[in-house]
């Protein structure tokens, strides 16, 4: 699989807008209605998202390619497998860290967000590199 500088360029763009979001709503507490709009804006973002995959989907699907290879199962497993060990050692950090946390609810969403973070960059490793051992 080749990578496009034009995808990871986007990525790293939606990246630092959504870490500089995420600084902005930690270092000041925004109004009820901005919340509201910024929560929408995300949610419709995920909708649009899922629509667009799932239509590049059913078309791959109704001519016939194949919308997932034994190599991008294998990657996900092995993917899977690595961040599950290593979202220990971020649950052992965050519990050895938790007097730091204000609420509960940060440390928990820094736990989650953080998860789901480890894996997708694992899975991007492994999808452009392919260098996991079977």
């Amino acid at each position: 699989m080749k990578l496009k500088w034009k995808d990871l360029l986007y990525g790293f763009i939606l990246l630092a807008l959504f870490a500089g979001l995420f600084a902005w709503l930690v270092i000041s507490t925004p109004a009820t209605t901005l919340m509201i709009v910024l929560g929408s804006a995300i949610i419709l973002t995920g909708i649009i998202t899922f629509t667009v995959k799932f239509r590049a989907r059913q078309m791959e699907i109704n001519s016939g390619i194949p919308s997932e290879d034994e190599y991008i199962k294998l990657a996900k497993i092995y993917a899977g497998n690595q961040a599950f060990h290593y979202s220990m050692y971020l649950w052992l950090l965050i519990f050895i860290f938790n007097d730091s946390f204000s609420k509960n609810e940060a440390m928990l969403g820094i736990g989650v967000i953080g998860s789901a973070l480890i894996y997708a960059i694992i899975l991007w490793h492994y999808k452009t590199t392919g260098e996991f051992n079977e």
